[in-house]
Order: structure tokens, then C-alpha cells, then sequence
């Protein structure tokens, strides 16, 4: 999965290997292009910037931007929606901001709301019920609902793994950047082992740093590749975040 950059320079650059020697090859994706709609959210309904980062993304207001700007993609997109926190912690944070505010029902009244559970013994009943309200709204459009909303989380047990093709994964949305934890002890080893073993980068990034971005971007991979499961599928891809820029 790419990126390979980090592959390619500390097990094989280091090891002696010529760049020439080094061939890369992939493969198109199975859909037409007018399949797939990635889009980059750097600013809300109105007008305010999406910073989900730690030292930005507790503000009310932007929790509050984040609800109008989930409102609006339930309004359009048909099916299921599927949205992808940086941590429990953050999407408890947000679910409960919602609910006093009422930003959780305008959202319902659109998509009915579901939650990723932290029990894996309940994620296959979360998942049957969120695919019986899709099924049931596409059955019955006059109700007033459109489909269902999932809010799940990076490296949860719905990032990976399942298949949310067809109408259960219409738009996936993305929120922020899912850095791992900076201070985790084997992070910080591996970053300074990393930094002080390997070389730098041409364009002067110490590979520690590459690393841990690296980590961050092979996570978006993973959970937006839930959705455009087969050749004739198709979905948008939200990214919520100024850096995605």
C-alpha cells in the first residue's frame, strides 16, 4: 500500500541495492474515473477552517461546523454514509457535543445515526442494523430519511476488513488526520532509531519523520478503501482537514 518511499529507502537503499535495480508496478483501479469523487473540505458550511488538530479539534465551534458540514453530505448523498473519527475518544467527544446541542437530530432526520461499538462481540449487530435501514429506506424514499450515517473510527474494528460496497458506503468522510500517539514509547524508539541510523531524505526529511507520517497516511488508505468494493461501484471520498491541502 502506498506510500513505498519509506519501503524502498530502509530496506533496500540501506542495504546496498542501486536505485536502478528497484522497479515499481501497480495497477490501475478497476472503476472509471467518474466513479470516484475525492473531495478536500478545508472550510465548513460557513466559512470556518477544518483544523482537527489535538490542540485544535476540541473547540465547540468547530464540533459545531462539523455537524452542519455532516447535515449537508447526509441531505445529498443516497445509502450510507460512512465516517471516520481519529480516536474513540474524540468521536464520544464530538457524538456528545451533538447530542446537547441538537446537531444529532438534525443529522437523523436525514440519515438515521450508528456507532461503531468498542465490543467486538456487538459490531456484527451494528453492522446487520445499519444495512437493514439502508435496504428499508431505499424501499420506502417518501419516509423522509435517505439511508443511515456510521461513525466509526481509524484503526477500529471497522477500518478494516469489511466491505461497505454499493449503497452501504455512497461517501466516505474522513475527519482530520489519524496521527498515532507522538509519545508512545515504541513510537518515539522506532522515530529516534530511525533518525539516527538511516540517512535523510533528498529533500532533507529525517527519516524518523517520514515514518510517522507515513503511518498516518497508510491509515486514511485503509479506512477509505472500505468503500468502491467491485468494478461497476462507485462512492466519494470526503477528506475534512486543511492539511490534506
Amino acid at each position: 500500500m502506498q506510500p513505498v518511499s519509506e519501503f524502498k529507502e530502509q530496506l533496500l537503499l540501506t542495504a546496498g541495492v542501486s536505485p536502478e535495480r528497484i522497479v515499481e508496478f501497480s495497477c490501475g483501479h478497476v472503476i472509471p474515473p467518474d466513479h470516484l469523487l475525492p473531495l478536500c473540505l478545508c472550510k465548513g458550511p460557513s466559512g470556518m477552517q477544518f483544523d482537527f488538530s489535538y490542540h485544535s479539534r476540541d473547540s465547540p465551534g468547530l464540533m459545531d461546523e462539523l455537524g452542519r458540514a455532516l447535515a449537508n453530505l447526509c441531505t445529498v448523498v443516497p445509502g450510507g454514509v460512512v465516517c471516520f473519527f481519529p480516536s474513540y475518544d474524540y468521536e464520544r467527544r464530538v457524538h456528545t457535543h451533538w447530542t446537547k446541542t441538537g446537531a444529532l437530530e438534525k443529522i437523523n432526520r436525514k440519515k438515521q445515526v450508528f456507532r461503531e461499538p468498542k465490543s467486538a462481540s456487538q459490531v456484527e449487530a451494528v453492522l446487520s442494523q445499519y444495512s437493514r435501514c439502508i435496504e428499508f429506506n431505499a424501499r420506502n424514499q417518501s419516509e423522509g430519511t435517505t439511508g443511515a450515517l456510521l461513525l466509526c473510527v481509524v484503526g477500529g474494528k471497522l477500518s478494516e476488513g469489511i466491505n461497505f460496497s454499493d449503497d452501504l458506503g455512497r461517501c466516505v468522510v474522513m475527519i482530520g488526520l489519524p496521527y498515532p500517539n507522538i509519545k508512545s514509547p515504541e513510537l518515539a524508539e522506532k522515530i529516534a532509531y530511525l533518525n539516527s541510523t538511516a540517512s535523510r531524505y533528498p529533500d532533507g526529511q529525517l527519516p524518523g519523520q517520514v515514518h510517522y507520517e507515513n503511518l498516518c497516511m497508510k491509515a486514511v488508505n485503509q479506512s477509505i478503501g472500505r468503500s468502491i468494493r467491485h468494478a461497476r461501484d462507485y462512492a466519494c471520498i470526503a477528506l475534512l482537514d486543511y492539511r490534506y491541502t
